[in-house]
């Protein structure tokens, strides 16, 4: 498998010296410019969600006031503590959250370029691809990144890991300590990746076709080389340990529970599965646990049962209500949507009294999988095959259906619809928005109701015109992308034709695959959600699969630029 190094001659003047100072400067001053037009860009405040924004702000304010995550109830543990640490890390810095997630995107910009310095060796080439991965729209879109949500970090810790990743590779022949830094760089990104959503087995795929092709560069390399990369293996595995031990550790400490988050323990998992073994005898879209299936539950399972009082009564009237518009039933009639319906069962455990330690609410959770199974294998309860997770049982006519909404998200998604550089307003009490002005260090967008965020007409006049630029730039650029991803898409094609009939394959390549399949992956966990669960069409869902889309733009570039000056590619994997 072969690289590609990009060094066109130069003249006289020797690479690192005046060529690679004036790139430098470039990207330092394109990073200065992004700063300070996105500092124009207020936060959008979301006051009322409780089971978001102003949860990650309450862990992070626990975790300030030396609580880890504060009192134990059934949100506590429901997501990754990651985000709530890096409010409080940035909080104690006296960094506005806004500007270090910006900080944040642009670091993991500047790693991936170092990673890649191997291979492309001509300064302007590698201004080139920053420029590309900085100024991504989607980075400085309000809709999503404007709020207190994990997709802004999780966008960055994206990136990393495929920086890493490329740094070991195109490193594979040098020394074990030149390749230890990237290794803990992959191992505690890693870390920070599982420990931000539930669902990061995602990215899985596209890093295990990186790391073989690590693994298989530096066999054909060197057996010194394979042996490095052993040890490296060994330091990025150690790394990725020890933050997610140390998390499992304290959560023993505080709640009973040597675990991550709840949504990924086996008890909460197979109470879940179990409830959606049951077969409904009225099957209603999206709402595969009926209330009459509940009734036949009850009747089973004295666990349950427990939780009728608090399901059957006005939590459950909330929730349904929650997920009406997707429903289309009445509140009343309390028919809750299978993405509501996991929090509607974490808040009636924990309201029928098991809410005291995740240790207690996880035993709780095993009765009901035991019970409710036990009668699904007995034939008190009509059942499907044993279950455990939160996809419901697929149903006729959802293959269509996914089809069909895979296609209408690959067009929303390669061509950065919504994008948008306005904040919308801000939602809250007084209250709850001073809550999110001190926690966070920013600004807030003008309330939908009650007075100006602050009274400062020259502050606000610039602010307005630095959105208005970037609303421009993004608007631009939008169309830009939009061209060159679907050139991209075609020439990747060809050359992935043209290489299968050579026998052959180059880096460059396969990093194209694996940025194109994590995007493929990321599309199709969230189309499957829409289909099946609740709506997912959304820059929120997608913010991670953008860098790895200009990645693969940058990739089939390097690529095709490779084909002309190496055209006969190796043929040893």
């Amino acid at each position: 498998m072969s690289d590609v190094a990009l060094n066109p001659p130069v003249g006289n003047i020797r690479p690192g010296t005046k060529r690679l100072s004036a790139w430098f400067w470039a990207a330092c001053a394109l990073t200065i410019l992004k700063l300070w037009l996105t500092n124009g860009q207020p936060l959008f405040a979301f006051g009322f969600s409780t089971h978001d924004d102003q949860h990650f702000l309450n862990l992070a304010a626990s975790i300030l006031r030396g609580e880890w995550l504060g009192p134990y109830n059934n949100l506590t543990l429901a997501k990754g503590p990651f985000y709530p640490i890096w409010i409080a890390f940035v909080f104690a810095l006296g960094i506005p959250l806004l500007l270090s997630q910006q900080l944040a995107y642009a670091g993991a910009c500047a790693l991936t370029v170092r990673a890649v310095a191997p291979i492309v060796k001509n300064g302007w080439g590698r201004l080139g691809l920053y420029a590309l991965l900085l100024w991504n729209p989607m980075s400085f879109e309000m809709q999503g990144s404007g709020r207190v949500l994990r997709q802004s970090i999780y966008a960055s810790l994206t990136l990393i890991l495929f920086a890493a990743m490329i740094a070991l590779y195109v490193r594979r022949g040098g020394s074990w300590r030149g390749l230890a830094p990237w290794a803990a760089i992959l191992g505690l990104t890693w870390a920070a990746f599982w420990l931000t959503r539930e669902e990061s087995i995602w990215i899985a795929p596209s890093l295990i076709l990186l790391g073989a092709a690590v693994i298989i560069g530096a066999w054909q390399h060197s057996h010194a080389a394979l042996l490095n990369v052993g040890r490296v293996a060994v330091i990025a595995t150690l790394c990725a340990l020890a933050p997610i031990l140390t998390v499992c550790a304290l959560n023993a400490r505080y709640y009973g529970w040597f675990g991550t988050v709840e949504f990924r323990a086996g008890a909460f998992k197979d109470a879940f599965g179990a409830l959606l073994r049951v077969r409904p005898e009225e099957e209603i879209p999206f709402i595969p646990v009926t209330r009459a299936t509940r009734e036949r539950i009850y009747a089973v399972s004295p666990a349950f049962a427990e939780l009728k009082p608090y399901l059957e009564g006005n939590t459950g009237r909330v929730w349904a209500a929650n997920g009406a518009f997707l429903t289309r039933r009445r509140p009343e009639e309390r028919e809750i949507a299978i993405g509501w319906f996991m929090w509607a069962l974490r808040q009636t455990v924990e309201e029928a009294g098991h809410g005291r330690n995740a240790r207690d609410a996880l035993a709780f959770y095993e009765q009901i999988a035991r019970e409710v199974n036990q009668a699904c294998d007995d034939g008190r309860l009509p059942a499907g095959p044993h279950r455990s997770g939160f996809m419901p049982p697929w149903r006729d006519g959802q293959a269509p259906a996914l089809a069909r909404t895979l296609v209408e998200f690959v067009d929303f998604f390669v061509s950065f619809r919504s994008f948008s550089a306005h904040s919308p307003g801000s939602f809250g009490t007084s209250a709850q928005l001073d809550y999110f002005r001190d926690l966070t260090g920013s600004r807030l967008s003008h309330p939908v109701e009650g007075a100006m965020e602050y009274a400062l007409p020259y502050q606000q006049r610039l602010d307005g015109w630095k959105i208005e630029i970037l609303q421009g730039i993004g608007k631009t650029l939008r169309h830009v992308l939009f061209a060159l991803v679907l050139a991209a898409q075609v020439t990747w094609l060809v050359r992935g034709a043209w290489l299968a009939w050579q026998r052959g394959l180059t880096y460059p390549f396969v990093l194209a695959l694996a940025a194109w399949g994590g995007c493929a992956a990321c599309l199709l966990v969230c189309a499957l959600v829409q289909v099946t669960s609740f709506p997912t069409l959304t820059q929120v869902y997608l913010a991670p699969a953008y860098p790895l889309l200009l990645l693969f733009v940058a990739a089939v570039i390097l690529d095709t630029v490779g084909a002309w000056t190496r055209p006969a590619p190796d043929a040893s994997l």
